[in-house]
């Protein structure tokens, strides 16, 4: 029996990497030329910057002990905080690096946009751009859950709860500056407004380099405001707005934004993941169950489970 898993960000490895080590046949496709996602690691000639996920938290067992695995492996490591309860992680040397060992000997293929599925006898057609098909028994989808209502409206029932998934927006700003910013924090967190987040990417375990590259994130409501504004502008105003912040820029080696439509989850379905037994079609993500890298993984791993069961029947 052979699954095919569309999407390659945390839920859908975590998904694929529990059904192959249960012995089973899978197929992961991403449109993306990386993996992770969200977990995202932007590389420049000034280095490189986290520029989606900033880090990880576990709460659950299971996905505190993968976490340990990853730093075991050299893939995750603490980011330490003074004044923190809780351990914050990140990927090593950066956070697309996280979900590595998750995708270790697996079958993935990047750069694949699937455009349609469709019922074919018992299993399931793909047709991908540029033309190419593929056929599957079994059919994983781990993909924001309105490009996973664009692509199945129509085809699946799974389908019909997705518009009542909300997302918040996400510009995200990454500066090198050649000399270090002197004493601002080297994290500040608000609820809104253009500096919402700013960190030193820098200060994260395996980071290297001269000079200094930090990451700020607009809020929700600064970024859906700003939204469909053009990447200069909105680079132009980060800019300021970190200035400001900061009390005054060094010289500047680099900057960039990156736009996240659907950067964190604000409603999520509250279930574990969306399962037709009958059909062999499931949908995983963190808008099942929350706006936390961990709920990806512990949704992919309950998609599995449930593949899993029903296949013993």
């Amino acid at each position: 029996m052979t699954t095919i898993i569309i999407g390659a960000g945390m839920a859908g490895l975590a998904c694929a990497r529990h059904l192959v080590d249960c012995g089973e046949t899978v197929i992961v496709l991403d449109k993306g030329r990386g993996l992770g996602g969200r977990l995202a690691t932007r590389r420049t000639g000034e280095g490189a910057f986290d520029h989606g996920a900033q880090y990880v938290t576990a709460r659950d067992a299971g996905f505190a002990a993968w976490l340990d695995q990853a730093a075991s492996l050299a893939a995750a490591a603490p980011w330490q905080q003074l004044g923190l309860e809780q351990t914050w992680w990140v990927g090593t040397p950066g956070m697309s690096k996280l979900t590595g060992p998750l995708a270790e000997g697996l079958d993935i293929r990047k750069s694949c946009r699937v455009e349609t599925v469709q019922r074919s006898g018992k299993g399931w057609a793909l047709a991908c751009e540029g033309g190419g098909t593929l056929a599957a028994d079994r059919l994983g989808v781990a993909i924001p859950a309105p490009q996973a209502a664009a692509l199945l409206t129509g085809v699946t029932p799974l389908a019909d709860p997705l518009d009542t998934v909300r997302y918040a927006p996400c510009w995200t700003l990454m500066v090198s500056l050649a000399e270090p910013l002197g004493q601002a924090p080297r994290v500040y967190r608000a609820s809104d407004g253009p500096c919402a987040w700013v960190a030193c990417n820098s200060t994260k375990p395996g980071r290297s380099g001269e000079g200094e590259n930090w990451v700020i994130q607009a809020g929700p409501g600064w970024s859906e405001s700003h939204l469909e504004e053009d990447p200069e502008t909105v680079t132009r105003l980060l800019l300021d707005a970190f200035s400001s912040w900061s009390g005054g820029l060094p010289e500047i080696r680099l900057s960039q934004v990156h736009r996240w439509r659907h950067a964190r989850v604000l409603k999520a379905l509250e279930v574990p993941c969306l399962w037709d037994v009958e059909a062999r079609i499931g949908l995983a993500g963190d808008w099942c169950l929350g706006p936390r890298v961990e709920a990806a993984y512990l949704s992919g791993r309950a998609l599995a489970g449930q593949m899993m069961a029903a296949q013993s029947r």
